[in-house]
């Protein structure tokens, strides 16, 4: 005893310590860590993999707002949007078949007819030129235009027979011209400006016949101050 009591110092005391408490560690990490205590800062980077998260371990609570984007989401999966079925029938918006009757919304101010109505405008100028000229054909109604000897002639035939049509005016804007054509047939003419002395003439023609077409033209007539030219005839029909 004596012997062993000789060979115990404060060294081999502590060490023996040490190797108890380190055995007793041990012994206590296999036996399981205690409960929470690992946390975030215990956890390496990129230690938890998608192979060690449980399936339906994550639910939307647990998702951060604004999280998950457009690239994330399978967009085949998702389905027609309610309301939005219609969306693919539709070409464009601005080619919509019947935007007001416009060939397509984009070309409204452009359009051919307004309320079912055709709309046209008109415009006929030349120097002397005695060849007739169709300058409007509508409804039925046609008017032809020439220039002899720098004088304007302007003459409404028909399509239908028995058809009427009335032409008047004002001469230089304080005299009044009327021409009334009741029973005009095919081949025959109607001198709409017959009365007018003036080179410069405006007022209205309407035409109609049994079939029911009416055409309504506003028109002005110059000799030799538009354009300089010798004679125009120049407006708009609706019909």
């Amino acid at each position: 005893m004596k012997q062993i009591r000789k060979r115990i110092t404060y060294a081999n005391v502590m060490s023996s310590i040490a190797v108890f408490l380190v055995l007793g560690g041990a012994t206590a990490l296999a036996a399981g860590l205690a409960k929470n205590s690992v946390g975030s800062k215990q956890l390496k980077k990129n230690a938890v993999t998608s192979a060690k998260i449980k399936n339906n371990a994550v639910t939307t609570p647990k998702i951060k707002n604004g999280a998950v984007t457009g690239a994330k989401i399978n967009l085949g999966s998702l389905g027609t949007v309610p309301n939005a079925t219609h969306a693919d029938s539709a070409t464009t918006a601005a080619s919509a078949t019947n935007a007001g009757h416009a060939t397509t919304a984009g070309n409204a101010d452009n359009a051919n007819t307004v309320g079912g109505l055709t709309v046209r405008k008109f415009y006929y100028s030349t120097d002397e030129d005695p060849t007739v000229r169709t300058v409007l054909s509508l409804g039925g109604l046609t008017l032809n235009a020439s220039c002899t000897a720098a004088e304007l002639d302007v003459s409404a035939t028909t399509s239908v027979d028995n058809a009427t049509v009335h032409s008047g005016g004002t001469i230089l804007g304080d005299e009044a011209f009327y021409n009334e054509f009741d029973d005009l047939d095919t081949g025959e003419d109607a001198d709409v400006l017959s009365g007018t002395e003036s080179d410069s003439n405006q007022g209205t023609l309407t035409y109609t016949n049994p079939g029911g077409s009416v055409v309504t033209v506003t028109f002005a007539s110059e000799e030799e101050d538009q354009d300089d030219k010798d004679c125009s005839f120049f407006g708009t029909a609706i019909g």
